[in-house]
């Protein structure tokens, strides 16, 4: 029996047609296996950007932690040094004037010193040439005067080679010094060659902010009570 030529092509379309729909089932079970795959990784990956996440704020907060424990240590090693006793002592090293030696060559923008007698000045402070605000308390007895235990000289290189501003109370028995409210030296030495070199004398050097500024306030209080000492009071 002979098949037309139509009907043939007709079978081959049919077969072509069940061929791409199987073709478009198998792409369709494909493509729901790739989306669930893909459903997957998103999820995966979801789960490491979480770790990533989690392992990075770790980090920080251990980079946190670390410079926390920096901090602590630093500040605990300043605080074992907020004070310091220093002494005069005969034929010894004289740790009261090295400090006082050491702190001026370091001072920047203020000097604060109460001493009853100034008979005796440092190097540091004859070659005092920085722009520094100076203050100075002392006494001005004329019998200490005369007796040599308070020095016009002294008190003038104070003035005019130094431009300190000058006042005195003859209440005054403090002997302390403050460099730019950051150091407070405290002792019973006064500024003499005898308080800073040959007498028995002892102190503190105190670096911790909160005492400095309470003696810086005792040192105000004082100089409010105090009267001006004038060029004209410390001439030869």
């Amino acid at each position: 029996m002979e098949v037309s030529e139509d009907k043939l092509e007709l079978v081959n379309k049919i077969k072509k047609y069940r061929g791409c729909k199987e073709s478009i089932k198998n792409l369709k079970m494909e493509n729901d296996l790739l989306k669930a795959d893909n459903g997957d990784y998103k999820d995966s990956l979801a789960d490491l950007q979480s770790i990533f996440i989690d392992r990075s704020e770790l980090l920080d907060e251990i980079n946190d932690l670390k410079e926390e424990n920096n901090k602590l240590k630093s500040d605990l090693e300043y605080s074992n040094n907020y004070f310091d006793f220093i002494i005069t002592s005969p034929n010894e090293v004289n740790s009261v004037y090295g400090e006082i030696r050491s702190c001026l060559a370091d001072a920047e923008r203020e000097v604060l010193v109460c001493s009853p007698w100034i008979t005796y000045l440092t190097t540091e402070f004859n070659n005092f040439n920085k722009k520094v605000n100076i203050k100075v308390i002392t006494n001005c007895r004329d019998e200490d005067i005369k007796s040599g235990i308070t020095d016009k000289d002294k008190l003038r290189v104070l003035h005019d080679n130094i431009g300190a501003d000058l006042r005195f109370n003859n209440k005054l028995h403090a002997k302390l010094m403050i460099i730019d409210s950051k150091v407070a030296i405290i002792s019973s030495a006064n500024l003499t060659r005898s308080g800073l070199h040959v007498n028995y004398e002892a102190g503190v050097i105190i670096k911790k902010k909160r005492d400095v500024l309470k003696a810086a306030e005792f040192f105000n209080d004082v100089w409010m009570r105090s009267k001006p000492l004038t060029i004209d009071m410390v001439k030869g």
